[in-house]
């Protein structure tokens, strides 16, 4: 259990470190538009008021999402808090929102693999440790299911555990069980076949944590342009908005 709740923590922190800065990007571009909806955007309608013309289609479009947002605030705000509030509570509280949010955890692009992996390199590091302290198979597998927090993984953790009551090997227990990738089912069997199963699981569990290393940065250096594309489209779309009826007025000048 003590080696389990290592491994755990360890992978978590990288999982952690992996959402810290999508997290943080998100949030300075929300400030962002905090700042310019509240201090940018008002200036330049006083302006455009005093223009007394039509305004580009462009600007009106953004003026009047602007308007949405800045009338309907409260409202806003108050749906995104019972959003948040209502997930909380049925992630918590039930167990159909627990088994959707589990579900939807897995099937997040890149975020959902590296879920995956983490688990993939506890569940073989772990079942290593216990097998090699003298645990049994059936009593390894009602400890890892035990801990498992994703519904979707305690579910196929169980699977396989049933199969091997029934009188099917390891492997294929955890093949049947429909969620370990292939390779981590071949190596089981090797393991078994050659009865070193718990050096083998040892191996595969580092090849998965180097797996998860390598997602992780994957995941940072496709995070990273997209984020500051996001930052520069949202700061290139209210400079067009913002200054194109002032150089519409210059060329009808000019």
């Amino acid at each position: 259990v003590a080696e389990y709740f290592d491994n755990r923590d360890k992978l978590a922190k990288k999982l952690k470190g992996a959402m810290a800065y999508p997290i943080f990007v998100i949030t300075f571009i929300i400030l962002i538009v905090i700042f310019i909806m509240a201090f940018i955007i008002p200036r330049f309608k006083t302006i455009f008021d005093q223009f007394g013309g039509e305004l580009p289609a462009f600007t009106r479009g953004f003026m009047g999402v602007y308007d949405l947002l800045r009338f309907n605030l409260f409202y806003i705000v108050g749906f995104v808090a019972l959003t948040i509030f209502g997930a909380v509570t049925a992630y918590k509280k039930t167990l159909k929102g627990h088994y959707f949010f589990s579900r939807l955890a897995l099937s997040m692009p890149l975020f959902g693999k590296l879920i995956a992996q983490t688990f993939i390199a506890i569940f073989c590091k772990t079942m290593s440790t216990l097998l090699g302290s003298g645990v049994s198979v059936l009593e390894a597998f009602s400890i890892l299911s035990s801990m498992a927090r994703n519904d979707i993984i305690r579910d196929a953790i169980d699977r396989a555990r049933e199969q091997i009551v029934g009188g099917c090997n390891i492997h294929t227990g955890m093949s049947q069980a429909g969620f370990f990738p292939n390779m981590v089912v071949k190596m089981v069997q090797v393991g078994e076949e050659s009865g070193s199963l718990t050096r083998v699981l040892e191996r595969t569990a580092d090849y998965y944590e180097r797996k998860v290393d390598a997602t992780i940065t994957t995941l940072m250096g496709l995070l990273e342009p997209v984020m500051i594309v996001t930052v520069g489209a949202i700061v290139l779309m209210v400079v067009l908005a913002l200054y194109l009826p002032i150089f519409t007025m210059s060329d009808v000048k000019g």
